[in-house]
C-alpha cells in the first residue's frame, strides 16, 4: 500500500489519478477495517498463537524439541519476530516489503540452518490462524505466511 501511495504520487505529479489509478485505494479501503480486525487478534492472542504452533510443530516434528532449550527458545522468538512482520504486511497490504526484510532474514535462517523449522512452521501457522481469524481474515494474512515459507524454506 505505501509503495503503491509513493508510486501514485510520482506517476501523478502535475495531474490527477485516473479512477483506475486510484483503485488500490479503494480496495484497500473496503478491507482496512478487516485487516485492522485481524490485526488486533493477532496482536491479542499472541502468546496463545505461538503456544499453539509450538504444539502443533511437535505433531509434526517432534525431534525439533530434541535441539535444546536454547535452540528452541531462539526458534520461539524468531517465529515471534516474523508473525509480528507478516502481521505488520498484512495490515498495510505490502508484501513487497515482507520479501525485502525476509531475504535479510534469509541470511539468518541458513546461516543457523533453520530451513527444516521453516518448512514445517509456516504450514502450521496458516493452519492455526485459520482457528483464531474469520474465513476473510485468514485469507488476508495467509499470503504472507506463504510469502515466509517461499523465502525461508
Amino acid at each position: 500500500m505505501l509503495k503503491e501511495l509513493g508510486r501514485l504520487t510520482v506517476e501523478t505529479d502535475g495531474r490527477y489519478a485516473t479512477a483506475s489509478e486510484l483503485q488500490f485505494i479503494k480496495d484497500y479501503l473496503e478491507s482496512a477495517e478487516k485487516r485492522v480486525s485481524a490485526y488486533e487478534k493477532i496482536r491479542n492472542s499472541e502468546e496463545t498463537i505461538i503456544h499453539r504452533v509450538e504444539t502443533e510443530k511437535r505433531k509434526v516434528f517432534p525431534e525439533f524439541f530434541k535441539m535444546g532449550e536454547d535452540y528452541v527458545a531462539i526458534c520461539n522468538k524468531n517465529m515471534r519476530a516474523l508473525m509480528r512482520f507478516a502481521t505488520a504486511a498484512m495490515l498495510v497490504n505490502d508484501l513487497d516489503h515482507l520479501r525485502e526484510v525476509l531475504l535479510w532474514y534469509n541470511t539468518i535462517v541458513r546461516s543457523f540452518k533453520y530451513e527444516k523449522d521453516s518448512e514445517i512452521t509456516f504450514p502450521v501457522f496458516q493452519e492455526v490462524m485459520k482457528m483464531y481469524l474469520t474465513a476473510e481474515e485468514a485469507a488476508m494474512i495467509i499470503p504472507a505466511f506463504q510469502v515466509n515459507y517461499t523465502i525461508l524454506s
